[in-house]
């Protein structure tokens, strides 16, 4: 994804119709978090998943404690997809800027 990203941020500056390219980049990226982690933090997740995840993510820096029927997301993850959804929408806004 960060290769097709920084392809995306190459054809925004270089073409008039890059800020498309970038815009379906992001919109695409944003969907697979969506299916890997957004998903089973807002509607829970199963036991394999949830021991998979927080054995995993076990020591990394975490803001919020795990929960035994959803999965929490580490700084890192939370970071990640702020920056995703902060990066689509100044994509859509991007001639206004």
């Amino acid at each position: 994804m960060l290769v097709l990203y920084s392809v995306s941020l190459l054809c925004f500056y270089l073409f008039d119709f890059g800020k498309w390219i970038l815009f379906g980049v992001l919109t695409l990226w944003a969907a697979v978090q969506f299916l890997c982690h957004w998903r089973f933090t807002i509607f829970g997740a199963g036991e394999k998943k949830l021991i998979g995840y927080n054995e995993c993510f076990a020591h990394t820096v975490h803001l919020f404690p795990a929960s035994k029927t959803r999965i929490v997301p580490d700084l890192y993850h939370i970071v990640l997809h702020a920056l995703i959804l902060l990066n689509l929408m100044m994509s859509v806004f991007a001639d206004s800027l």
